[in-house]
């Protein structure tokens, strides 16, 4: 397993602070991650502000900090696949479809995307369907592409299409096609109260990334690894045993990203060196 800082911790959420991409990239290297998932909003990865030069310049940058773009985020803001308005799925289908193509452009294998949420007073049935017809055109064009669809469950504060790992299961059965593939947000399942462990094997060898970070559920507040109250170790020994051997990504966010990095680096250096002694005194053999 490899661990990757999201771009989230350089701006893009709010105001300030926010650095560009070439520092994100530069910082995130130096901590000592060895990826970063671009959410493809400005200041970063905005697609329709990249031509061809500039996606040349991005390539080049990862190769010059030894990083890989473990995955290219969608993000939601103005985008909902579950939209009761025509025009704005129909956005969200092109600025998907933009994502595909950056990815596909970086070499990044992954684009990470949501299901939308209803708007009231349609209900979820009628969100559901919209989400499942965005979704299956996505897939698609993913396919043609190469590129495989993370389906991210986020919390029902936020959403309420795939929320849960049963959500995900039904949506990848709905849409039926291999491009599309389900990936798990710690920081959502905790909030939700789904235990971790059975969602890991449920999902299994499925399974096509993670968002890994640490939280407090009673504030809702997203926390370094090791400061909250999610079983971390007990999550890698388990990613390990389903034969996990994707990408751990911290999407977390502040007024110090530098430290926050240094700070997961630290904890998850410790938790792999506990995960893999503890394998070892079992098997003797095994690694990660």
């Amino acid at each position: 397993m490899k661990i990757a800082y999201h771009s989230y911790a350089f701006g893009g959420r709010s105001w300030m602070p926010s650095w560009t991409l070439e520092e994100a990239m530069r910082l995130t290297a130096e901590i000592g991650f060895d990826g970063i998932e671009l959410a493809a909003w400005r200041p970063h990865a905005w697609p329709r502000d990249l031509d061809v030069a500039r996606r040349q310049e991005m390539k080049d940058l990862a190769r010059q900090y030894r990083l890989e773009y473990s995955a290219i985020c969608m993000v939601q803001v103005n985008h909902n696949v579950a939209s009761p308005v025509d025009a704005e799925r129909r956005d969200s289908l092109v600025y998907l479809r933009d994502c595909i193509d950056l990815a596909a452009d970086l070499e990044c294998p992954i684009v990470v995307v949501g299901g939308g949420w209803s708007v009231q007073p349609h209900p979820r049935q009628a969100a559901w369907e919209w989400a499942g017809e965005s979704l299956s055109q996505a897939a698609r064009y993913a396919q043609e592409r190469g590129i495989t669809l993370a389906l991210e469950n986020i919390n029902r504060q936020r959403a309420d299409v795939i929320v849960s790992t049963d959500d995900m299961l039904e949506m990848m059965r709905v849409i039926g096609s291999p491009s599309i593939r389900p990936m798990l947000d710690f920081y959502h399942l905790h909030l939700e109260g789904e235990d971790p462990l059975q969602a890991i094997q449920r999902l299994g060898k499925d399974l096509a990334y993670t968002h890994f970070l640490d939280a407090h559920r009673a504030n809702r507040s997203r926390q370094v690894l090791g400061k909250g109250e999610i079983p971390l170790g007990d999550i890698l020994s388990a990613l390990v045993d389903v034969g996990y051997n994707g990408w751990l990504c911290v999407e977390i966010w502040g007024d110090d990203p530098v430290e926050t990095g240094k700070q997961t680096i630290h904890h998850y250096r410790n938790l792999l060196e506990s995960v893999y002694s503890g394998i070892s005194s079992e098997t003797g053999a095994r690694s990660i």
